[in-house]
C-alpha cells in the first residue's frame, strides 16, 4: 500500500500518489494507492483533519498519548524539536477518527506487506525497523536520498508502529520541499518501484 495526504498541510504528497496513478497501468500494479487520507486538512490547508486531530497521532499502537502532540510550523523548513511549537490533539481515543478507522480496516482487508507513507518535507526515508532497512535502501537508490531510523522528536500514535505490530513493514518517504515537476523528476522512479516491483 502506498498512502499520502495523511497531513493536510503536506498536499504535494497526493500530487505524487495521483502522478503515481496516472503513470502505471492497473494490470502493471501490485499495490493499493490511497492519494488523500484526510480530505478536510487538504481542503483546508492544515496538517490536522476537520476535528482538529493529527491523524498519525491517532492510530492505536503501544505508544498512543491522550496528551496533546507537539508539532511543526507548517512553514518551519528546520524541524527540529524546539521548532516543534504547535499543538495537535492525538483524538478522544486510539482509532477515534473516522480517517484513520477507514484506513486500518483497509489494511486489514488488503493484508499488505508493505505501507509507504508519503511525507514532506524532511528529505529523507525513515525505516524504523529492521525489515524496513533494505526496503528503504532499494528506494533509495534512484534518489541517493538518507535513510534515518528515527525523526527528532516524539511521534506517539504513530501509523508505522501500528503497522509494524500488525506485522507490515512500514516505511515514511519524505520528499524535499520543492515544485512537484522537480520532485517528480527525482523521485518517479523510486514510486514506481514502490506499486510495481513487489510482487
Amino acid at each position: 500500500m502506498v498512502w499520502a495526504a495523511i497531513h493536510g498541510e503536506e498536499a504535494v504528497t497526493l500530487q505524487a500518489a495521483h502522478q503515481l496513478l496516472r503513470t502505471v497501468h492497473a494490470d502493471d500494479a501490485c499495490a493499493v494507492v490511497v492519494p488523500v487520507l484526510n480530505p478536510d486538512g487538504v481542503l483546508a490547508g492544515t496538517r490536522q483533519n476537520a476535528r482538529g486531530v493529527d491523524l498519525n497521532r491517532n492510530f492505536p499502537g503501544a505508544n498512543w498519548s491522550p496528551v496533546a502532540s507537539p508539532t511543526f510550523w507548517s512553514t518551519s523548513m528546520t524541524r527540529t524539536s524546539e521548532r516543534r511549537t504547535l499543538l495537535s490533539s492525538p483524538g478522544d481515543a486510539p482509532g477515534s477518527e473516522p480517517e484513520v478507522q477507514a484506513l486500518m480496516a483497509l489494511v486489514q482487508r488488503v493484508q499488505p506487506e508493505l505501507v509507504i507513507d508519503l511525507h514532506t518535507p524532511l528529505e529523507c526515508l525513515i525505516a524504523t525497523s529492521e525489515r524496513a532497512r533494505p526496503v528503504a535502501q532499494h528506494l533509495a537508490e534512484p534518489t541517493g536520498i538518507r535513510i534515518i531510523d528515527s525523526v527528532d522528536g516524539p511521534t506517539p500514535g504513530d501509523s508505522s508502529t501500528w503497522m509494524e505490530a500488525q506485522g507490515v513493514t512500514a516505511v515514511t518517504y519524505e520528499f524535499e520541499l520543492v515544485a512537484f515537476p522537480l520532485l517528480w523528476h527525482r523521485h518517479g522512479e523510486a514510486l514506481t518501484r514502490c506499486i510495481v516491483e513487489r510482487r
